[in-house]
């Protein structure tokens, strides 16, 4: 069995290490940290959230980049002193494209790059417990799942680490457009990023 698993070992060690010396077009990314409500709504009624994302990208050009991607994020209600409420956590799911603008230094070893692009996001809150029945009626709003178009802007540094993968970080502004007013926050992400 120890044969075994070391001959796998090794296998995987030389697939990677052949994958690494031939350029392939694709990139995988996988990363995730903090996302920071900065609408007035969504600030006030929101603590600082947790995200998580993975993408595929694809080489166009030798400095750009188009990334599919999917992200999940979730925000917990603020309630302040108010014990004896939980609940309203707001989970939103976004699918989208940016395209990643990477500034050509190849000696380097950290990249700046730049991104854009635009997708769909999925807004849906769970509901408050603790409420009377008509303070309930006041946040039925908040259980309602709406899908809404949204963008976002940002900017990055990569790491090189290793010839198949490396390490990146980014901030992001993102605006999705709500009824009445949009909902933006800035997701600060780190992850890796392969091939």
């Amino acid at each position: 069995m120890k044969k075994l698993f070391m001959a796998l070992i090794i296998l995987i060690a030389f697939s990677v290490s052949a994958s690494a010396q031939m350029p392939t077009p694709f990139t995988l990314y996988a990363g995730g940290a903090v996302s920071m409500p900065t609408s007035d709504a969504w600030n006030q009624m929101y603590k600082t959230g947790f995200h998580g994302m993975a993408g595929v990208g694809y080489k166009i050009a030798p400095n750009f980049q188009v990334v599919g991607k999917l992200e999940y994020h979730t925000f917990k209600m603020d309630f302040g002193d108010v014990s004896s409420l939980s609940g309203g956590t707001n989970k939103l799911w976004m699918y989208g494209v940016d395209g990643r603008f990477s500034a050509n230094l190849p000696a380097a070893p950290i990249k700046p790059y730049f991104l854009g692009g635009i997708g769909m996001a999925n807004i849906k809150a769970t509901e408050i417990e603790g409420l009377s029945d008509l303070a309930a009626g006041l946040y039925d709003f908040n259980e309602a799942s709406v899908t809404k178009v949204y963008f976002n802007v940002g900017a990055g540094l990569e790491l090189a680490s290793g010839p198949a993968f490396g390490l990146f970080a980014q901030v992001r502004y993102v605006s999705i457009a709500t009824d009445d007013q949009a909902s933006t926050f800035v997701p600060v992400t780190i992850g890796l990023k392969f091939f």
